[in-house]
């Protein structure tokens, strides 16, 4: 499979100013992600995630190293529709409706303007934003411009997305929403880069992560390997109370340590999506 992002000795150094030190955004990292995968960044607060999304957006230049995507330099203008980057900050023109603002990313990136439309229009009702497409930005919550700002990248059908903590400032079903859509992207073949402190999110939709730690890639791997341990569970469903306690007594005879015998339970996240869909499901009156 080709290498939808591919680096080596990657590096970026923001300047000293003043009396304030160089900062070594990013230390020299190697790097090959294949297409057509989801792959979390991971990281602290300036650990360098959203400089390696704006190296591979062609928006900052690597201070030393080789870096390409799609098989081209990064910003290069063939790959204006192919690649998209979702920030994370605040959308500019704020003063035009949503409809306006797809139309206005339809155009910098040289989509004819029926086909503008027609995704514009799909896109803002698969996110739920069909009714306030003629409300301007400035009225739109932080939920709304997240997901807004997730339709403008996807408006291109690009092949890689670069996404900066999509669902931040998301509700639940939002989250939910938003990882679906970025399920089906993969599914249709389309690379993603996702930074996030979601962890339960990366969990449910990453074939890999990247750890950076302080501008180095700290780790890398699927998460099943990298957050296996050598102990072993026995997980069981469908016994009630006296087998369950007749099945610790058998492992304790065994050898193994019984930690706890409990009832069976669910996410927070899973709670408020079940109480979400059953209101859905109730009667308009």
């Amino acid at each position: 499979m080709a290498a939808a992002i591919s680096a080596q000795q990657l590096a970026v150094t923001f300047a000293r100013r003043g009396r304030t030190a160089a900062v070594a955004a990013l230390q020299p990292l190697d790097l090959e992600i294949a297409s057509g995968q989801i792959v979390g960044l991971l990281g602290p607060n300036g650990s360098g995630k959203t400089t390696l999304l704006r190296v591979l957006a062609g928006l900052q230049a690597p201070t030393s190293g080789t870096v390409t995507v799609l098989g081209q330099a990064p910003g290069a203008k063939v790959l204006r529709a192919r690649v998209a980057y979702q920030p994370e900050g605040p959308l500019p023109l704020d003063t035009l409706s949503a409809l306006q603002f797809l139309q206005y990313v339809g155009a910098a990136v040289d989509l004819p303007n029926a086909r503008a439309d027609a995704r514009a229009a799909a896109l803002l009702q698969r996110l739920g934003l069909e009714s306030a497409g003629r409300r301007s930005l400035r009225t739109f919550s932080t939920g709304m411009l997240k997901r807004l700002n997730l339709a403008a990248a996807l408006l291109p059908e690009p092949e890689l997305l670069l996404l900066d903590e999509p669902t931040s400032g998301l509700d639940p079903a939002g989250c939910e929403l938003v990882g679906e859509i970025l399920q089906e992207q993969r599914a249709a073949g389309v690379t993603v880069l996702l930074a996030s402190h979601h962890l339960l999110e990366v969990e449910a939709i990453c074939d890999e992560v990247l750890v950076l730690e302080r501008g180095r890639l700290a780790a890398r791997g699927r998460l099943g390997d990298l957050l296996a341990t050598d102990a072993w569970s026995l997980v069981v469903r469908g016994l009630d109370l006296p087998a369950m306690e007749r099945l610790g007594a058998a492992a304790s005879a065994a050898g193994g340590e019984v930690l706890r015998i409990e009832r069976g339970r669910e996410h927070l996240y899973a709670l408020f999506r079940r109480l979400a869909r059953a209101s859905d499901a109730e009667p308009r009156r």
